[in-house]
């Protein structure tokens, strides 16, 4: 392959949220020249930003800050309140700086077109999107159950019984997101939140890949977090959308065991290669026969022999013994009850946040001082005119009543 590639590693670590520090090095793929057209950021008319800032029918003036939920490499999330309805958002705050200096601009763009695109029950909704001349404001339903990641680092595990509820969910909606042609690239539990009746939703897009065209179905980026990265994507020879059955094997093996199946690599100086997924998963006796039959045919290593590899995709999932007594359609409209639901305390409720990290909620909403960090030593006036044209037709506001 050629010597420019993107390696998007996301980190593992003991506390987390929704922006996780990244290692971003270059980018080769979805630099296609047709990339822009097709998801509506390329105009003909070279209007400069601060143009495109005053035609905005929304900003930040619109909204209330009032809690921080989550900091990390490219900005933070905020809970918000908008004004005039008085409704309560989680705001993803991307410094365009940041984005530019990582080169994740083109990521940055596909995250904004596929939450516009995808519209499901288990997916979080984009509300509104816009910009500002430092900024990128990506505004989507806040979850008051919070991450995954949070309930299952406070209960160590889940009983099998709860962790198949949140699989069949998650099925749903990766098959949704396949689909519509889209790879999603990172499941973990902390890209998955929980609604107030305990329902998931999938979240942050950030690494995600639309698929624009036939010879684009297969991806080359190196990204992921380490923890659920599929083999194949470090063989650097392409790989499709079964890399997200890989991640969903490991994610559920983590539910039922409380960790990983894989050691992965605790110093930045050890490489991450496929030798890792040579030793043989334990499969502990309190799994069930079943339990196991579905982990093992998904966390195998060559993507062909893989459960959900091929034209039948899901299907194929859905058709596991362990799962032979799903109501799909009861699934997917939430006919069926969570075994857990989220506590909430009267503060008023929507905006208790006894489900997310003390740890940032207790934190000042400012930005911390990084004034003196090399990374923002460069010149801003070269990155303002790329900023220029960069994110046009980036704002959106949701029409549609659903929610």
């Amino acid at each position: 392959m050629g010597t420019l590639y993107s390696c998007c590693f996301k980190s593992k670590s003991k506390i987390k949220n929704n922006l996780d520090e990244e290692i971003l090095i270059a980018t080769e793929e979805d630099q296609s020249s047709d990339f822009n057209t097709t998801c509506g950021f390329n105009s003909k008319q070279n209007t400069l930003t601060k143009k495109l800032i005053n035609k905005d029918k929304i900003s930040t003036k619109d909204f209330e800050e009032i809690k921080l939920l989550g900091r990390g490499t490219f900005g933070k999330v905020l809970l918000v309140k908008k004004k005039s309805t008085e409704k309560i958002y989680a705001m993803k705050v991307l410094k365009k700086s940041l984005v530019q200096i990582k080169n994740q601009v083109i990521h940055t763009k596909q995250e904004r077109k596929i939450l516009e695109k995808i519209v499901h029950p288990f997916i979080v909704h984009l509300q509104f999107a816009f910009q500002d001349d430092k900024k990128l404001y990506l505004i989507t339903d806040f979850m008051q159950g919070g991450e995954l990641f949070y309930h299952l680092r406070r209960d160590k595990l889940f009983k099998e019984s709860r962790a198949k509820f949140y699989l069949c969910e998650i099925i749903l909606a990766l098959e949704h997101l396949h689909k519509n042609d889209c790879i999603y690239r990172d499941l973990k539990p902390e890209n998955i939140l929980l609604d107030i009746e305990g329902h998931i939703r999938l979240t942050d897009f950030g690494l995600s890949k639309l698929i624009l065209s036939k010879k684009d179905e297969r991806a080359y980026t190196v990204c992921g977090t380490p923890e659920y990265l599929a083999p194949e994507i470090l063989s650097e020879k392409g790989y499709d959308k079964t890399v997200d059955w890989w991640s969903l094997g490991v994610l559920f093996y983590e539910m039922l065991c409380g960790y990983s199946p894989f050691k992965m690599p605790t110093s930045k100086s050890d490489k991450l290669d496929v030798s890792i997924y040579s030793k043989e998963v334990t499969m502990h006796n309190f799994l069930s026969d079943d339990a196991i039959s579905f982990i093992s045919s998904l966390i195998v290593v060559d993507p062909k022999k893989r459960l959900g590899n091929g034209t039948n995709g899901s299907a194929d999932i859905k058709a596991h013994k362990f799962l032979k007594d799903i109501n799909w359609n009861d699934y997917l409209n939430k006919k069926v009850e969570s075994p857990f639901k989220p506590k909430v305390m009267d503060l008023p409720s929507e905006i208790d946040l006894s489900n997310f990290d003390r740890m940032f909620t207790e934190e000042n909403i400012s930005e911390p001082n990084s004034d003196k960090n090399p990374l923002f030593l460069f010149n801003k006036n070269s990155y303002m005119k790329n900023w220029a044209n960069e994110y046009e037709g980036f704002t959106y506001i949701k029409q549609s009543p659903f929610s």
